[in-house]
Formats: structure tokens, sequence, C-alpha cells
């Protein structure tokens, strides 16, 4: 299934957007495994192979048995029981697109309400970027997401938003 996801992407030279002067060393990719997410892995792993930067993954799970007790890792993740389905699978891909472009990258899950969780990883983890998918649910094409949308309002940490198509 996550075959076709894990294909290699073409990135520009690394001078022509280095000569932007944009110092961009950690990068924090959030992930649930939606289209929109898948798109925007490949921009946070893109842009992390350009300035050579790392990356953080991460899914939020809602909340369950989980909310209470959250692994940090997948592996350890799914050791606990928990069924994270297409955010697991998110996560996944972030490392096997990492992997493919030599991009250092570490996966997290974390609990609790998705937008202040990102926020509060965002402050924990001091990213140059957050990259978010924007699903764009709502039918209306230019309006974002509640969660891309609360990111952005909750830091003043530059945030990617990435669409779906």
């Amino acid at each position: 299934m996550t075959e076709n996801l894990y294909k290699s992407m073409e990135i520009s030279k690394p001078t022509e957007a280095q000569e932007l002067f944009i110092n961009i060393k950690k990068i924090l990719l959030a992930t649930d495994g939606s289209k929109s997410a898948i798109n925007a892995t490949k921009h946070a792993i893109g842009w992390a192979r350009t300035f050579k930067a790392n990356v953080r993954a991460i899914f939020v799970d809602l909340g369950g048995e989980t909310a209470n007790q959250t692994p940090k890792t997948i592996e350890q993740y799914l050791e606990s029981g928990a069924n994270c389905k297409n955010g697991c699978n998110g996560l996944l891909v972030a490392r096997e697109y990492a992997k493919e472009n030599s991009v250092s990258c570490e996966e997290v899950v974390v609990a609790g309400n998705v937008a202040r969780s990102i926020i509060d990883n965002a402050e924990k983890f001091s990213p140059d970027l957050i990259v978010i998918g924007n699903s764009e649910k709502s039918g209306i094409r230019r309006s974002l997401g509640s969660v891309a949308d609360a990111v952005m309002k909750g830091t003043d940490i530059p945030v990617l938003v990435v669409s779906d198509s």
C-alpha cells in the first residue's frame, strides 16, 4: 500500500535556496498519514535535504487510553497496544523518505489536542520551520483547516501549510 509513497523526489540545487539566506536546521513535521500530510512530508524532507536540517515527525493521538501515557517512538506506541493506522503509517512514510534522501528524522507519537500538541512540541524542539498538511475538508478551497490555522496563530515559528493537491 505505501510502496508508491516512498518514491524519491526531485530537489532543486541547494545553492538556489541557500542564496535566500534562510537558515533552516530543524523542521517539525506534523503528520496524520492523510494525502495532504504525505505531500507535507515530501516538502519537509525536501527542505531538510536542501538545508541539511534535522526533521522531527510527529503524530498526535487524540486521546483515549494513550492520553495518560505517551510513548516516544512508533515502536513503543505500538507495543503499548495502541492502534494508530494512518498516523503511524504517516510516520513510517516520513522515516522512509528521510532515509532515501539521507535526512535525519526522529519519529514521535504524542497525545492530546492536535493543534496544542503540535505547538507544545514546537516549543520543546525549537524548529526553524513547521510543516503541516491541510486537507481542506471544509469545502472552501481557500480556507485553512482548523488545525493548520490554530498552529499558525499559536506560534511565532514559520509554518508551511501544504494542500492535498
